[in-house]
């Protein structure tokens, strides 16, 4: 049976939020103080357990960001908030997309924001490809290595990816991509180029060629091959452009979505007025109660989503949670059609 839930009044910052949560601290712990009361000196887990203008260190200590042992840095988390570890192992102002990273981190984006993280993670499920290219990248470099991962995996920014963790929708993907075939993919126009090494289906708008395949054929043009596109290198510290990640020493679109939520159906990690589908938070309207997402700048249609778990009311638009296709349960367009947002174009 088809349920409903009521919309919540929001505020108009609530909606351009698209019903994300707002937090108050790091959003791995919700910004609670794990060891008890928390002050200058004192264990910590973030720096929001610690006094203003203390920061929390990587051995969980909390220091003030002006003391002399913090200029020098090993990781990340060596720094204040606001600073950055690089490449002289001292602590700057900014991201690592200026300063680089530490020995042994890479600079990624992560919400579209420069951040150092461990190079060479382990997949999140599935076995690397078989032997190690002469770089030591021990991922995945096309859909096709990650057959033994199981039915369904993809081969995301270097990694095998489970169907459920997959995208679905535009709002899920990085810099304005859209969802193609569960993969956040660069949108392109006449007007807006593609990265290097990939080319625009300009009826589709998003940028799904590949201009010179490669694998069984080098490179050139100061290009390298990463996931058979052949790609501009990375820069000082692991860095690339904006919108792109570093994999195996070349810049590749960022291409796995941000999830925010777990439970299918519920609020789970979203603010109040609004549930969890596919991973992410949207705002519950009525359809009975005329169309309050009517404010909203883009997501302004209150429209039915059916899940796994149900049917639900969310504010939305034309262009996405489409009920046409979804590759991640197997649902898919008929050829030469593919999916995109969850409608077959």
């Amino acid at each position: 049976m088809k349920r409903t839930l009521t919309l919540a009044l929001f505020s108009l910052s609530a909606i351009a939020l698209f019903g994300c949560p707002v937090w108050s601290g790091d959003h791995s712990s919700g910004g609670q103080c794990n060891f008890g009361p928390c002050g200058g000196n004192a264990q910590c887990a973030t720096d929001t357990d610690c006094p203003s203008g203390d920061f929390c260190s990587s051995n969980q200590v909390c220091l003030p960001s002006n003391d002399a042992s913090t200029s020098t840095c090993s990781t990340p988390t060596d720094c204040p908030t606001g600073q950055n570890c690089g490449t002289d192992g001292q602590c700057h102002a900014g991201d690592c997309s200026s300063t680089g990273c530490p020995s042994g981190y890479a600079c990624t984006l992560s919400n579209g924001v420069a951040q150092c993280v461990a190079n060479n993670p382990v997949p999140d499920s599935g076995p690397p490809d078989a032997a190690p290219d002469a770089n030591n990248f021990s991922g995945c470099t096309s859909d096709p290595a990650c057959a033994d991962a199981g039915a369904g995996y993809v081969c995301l920014d270097g990694q095998c990816v489970a169907p459920a963790n997959q995208c679905f929708d535009a709002t899920q993907c990085p810099n304005s991509e859209q969802c193609v075939q569960g993969v956040c993919t660069p949108s392109c126009s006449g007007t807006q180029p593609c990265p290097t090494g990939y080319s625009c289906d300009t009826s589709k708008g998003v940028c799904t060629g590949n201009p010179t395949p490669c694998g069984t054929m080098a490179c050139t043009g100061n290009t390298t091959c990463v996931d058979q596109h052949c790609v501009a290198p990375c820069g000082p510290g692991s860095t690339c452009a904006a919108g792109l990640i570093c994999v195996d020493n070349g810049c590749i679109p960022s291409q796995k979505p941000q999830f925010i939520c777990n439970v299918e159906g519920q609020q789970d990690a979203c603010a109040s007025g609004s549930i969890c589908l596919h991973h992410n938070c949207y705002i519950a309207c009525s359809p009975d109660a005329g169309n309050a997402c009517a404010t909203a700048a883009q997501f302004n249609i209150c429209k039915p989503v059916t899940t796994s778990t149900g049917t639900y009311d969310v504010c939305g638009s034309n262009s996405n949670l489409g009920g046409q296709c979804d590759p991640t349960q197997g649902k898919n367009c008929n050829s030469p059609q593919i999916c995109i947002d969850g409608y077959c174009r």
